[in-house]
């Protein structure tokens, strides 16, 4: 099953990213991004289901969050996935 990262800037962002999917009904995951998937190092994000990528990305708009990138993963690794396309 393919996985969406919303990688962000902090714990405290990412974790305000997972309450605001979570009471949308989006079901997430909040970690410790992967190495390599940002260069300062230091990042965390929210790991969601493919499929309700627009309806996470819409809600962060609205609530004026700008997720540092969002990756794909999948079982050859992680591809960054355009924002803007998806709004």
């Amino acid at each position: 099953m393919n996985h969406v990262l919303i990688v962000c800037r902090s714990v405290t962002q990412a974790q305000r990213v997972g309450m605001i999917l979570t009471s949308a009904g989006i079901t997430n995951r909040v970690f410790r991004s992967p190495m390599g998937l940002t260069e300062r190092g230091c990042s965390y994000s929210v790991r969601i289901a493919q499929q309700p990528l627009r309806q996470a990305l819409q809600l962060l708009h609205d609530h004026h969050i700008q997720p540092v990138k969002i990756v794909s993963q999948d079982a050859y690794g992680y591809t960054e996935v355009g924002q803007h396309d998806l709004l």
